[in-house]
């Protein structure tokens, strides 16, 4: 196969920006290293989402997001404090400059006046509705949302034209959990919430038997990012973990950890 003259040339500058990104990540993690002692752990706000943040039997919370700061920590040197709370709460915490950051978050116009996205989203999910087996087959149209209760969480991105709809019956919860309760005991009639998360929860067969997807899907997807609290700038650490993330998005190490959480192929 003939290789075109620059080939070779391309591939080593590739190599030698890697080489020069590692060597910046290392003096940046030792600089912050020799500190680690005396600087206090960033406080990181979230609440349960499966597969992403887990509720553990011991009390402590695993999970894909949770194995991510474990490598960012081991990675950066940085140390990262985990605190639960209902996810509006969290994002108050960020607002206010109470927290730091926050993991698992979508990108929203009015988010963005308070958070500082990293650029590049560590995962991805979809929006999607469900309901019950007598009432998900009716709901084949955008339209057909109307006059029915819906679940939702609190301060939670969806997608567009039902995160403003004020002509849809909305109910605001503070959790996934409660949402998928509440609709498996008839108290509502249709949730949204995300692939990820819902379809995780779904491979319980009592579950999946109550909980079905509507025929009406939004064609849209949800970016997960990590983001930072504009009350707190952290440069030094901002940057560290921003160039950890994009070389293990480049390892795929973030694709191979979520195998672990992924329900069996059936």
């Amino acid at each position: 196969m003939h290789r075109h003259p620059f080939a070779r040339f391309a591939v080593s500058a590739r190599a030698w920006q890697w080489r020069r990104l590692g060597v910046g990540l290392l003096w940046l993690a030792l600089a912050l290293r020799g500190e680690a002692e005396e600087r206090p752990p960033l406080r990181v706000m979230t609440d349960y989402w499966p597969p992403f943040r887990i509720e553990g039997q011991d009390g402590r919370i695993g999970g894909l997001d949770m194995d991510l700061l474990a490598e960012l920590e081991r990675r950066t040197g940085l140390r990262f404090e985990v605190q639960r709370a209902p996810w509006a709460r969290g994002l108050a915490a960020l607002q206010s400059g109470a927290a730091d950051m926050m993991t698992g978050l979508a990108r929203t116009p009015a988010r963005a006046h308070y958070i500082d996205y990293l650029p590049q989203p560590y995962y991805a999910c979809a929006p999607r509705l469900y309901g019950s087996q007598e009432v998900a087959p009716s709901i084949a149209h955008y339209d057909d949302l109307r006059g029915r209760t819906i679940g939702y969480v609190l301060e939670s991105a969806y997608f567009e034209p039902f995160d403003s709809d004020t002509r849809l019956k909305k109910f605001g919860v503070s959790n996934e959990a409660q949402l998928l309760q509440m609709l498996s005991l008839g108290r509502l009639q249709l949730v949204i919430g995300t692939d990820c998360q819902v379809d995780y929860e779904r491979r319980d067969p009592r579950l999946a038997e109550r909980v079905v997807r509507t025929r009406f899907q939004p064609e849209s997807r949800t970016d997960l990012y990590i983001g930072f609290s504009r009350q707190r700038p952290l440069v030094a650490e901002r940057q560290l973990i921003e160039e950890a993330l994009r070389q293990l998005l480049a390892e795929g190490w973030v694709q191979r950890a979520a195998g672990r959480y992924q329900p069996e192929a059936r």
